[in-house]
């Protein structure tokens, strides 16, 4: 069983006049959203990656600025001295004898 010849010559007219075309557009179309794909991506990770630079001086800025002007040496060390003072007071009120009238809670 032979095909006739019209409907040959009709595949091979539709093959050549509008499979092909549309193979070869899709075809083009891929691998135009493919490459401007791979351009934003890029251009997402330098931005990403400049962003990332930006914050990282901005905390060392802002890590510098702290040591700088909010905490001051003679503010540390009367921090320091009050602290002492009141671990002396607590040390002396520990080495007190007790008093004798007093019962021991602590049993």
């Amino acid at each position: 069983m032979t095909l006739p010849v019209t409907q040959s010559v009709d595949v091979i007219w539709w093959i050549t006049a509008v499979e092909i075309p549309v193979v070869a557009s899709l075809f083009w179309l891929h691998w135009r959203m493919r490459s401007e794909l791979l351009g934003r991506a890029e251009d997402q990770r330098a931005r990403h990656e400049k962003d990332v630079a930006d914050l990282r001086e901005g905390l060392a800025a802002f890590k510098l600025d702290v040591a700088r002007n909010y905490v001051s040496i003679p503010y540390l060390k009367d921090v320091e001295k009050r602290l002492t003072g009141h671990l002396l007071r607590i040390e002396a009120k520990l080495d007190m004898p007790p008093i004798p009238g007093k019962k021991d809670l602590s049993l």
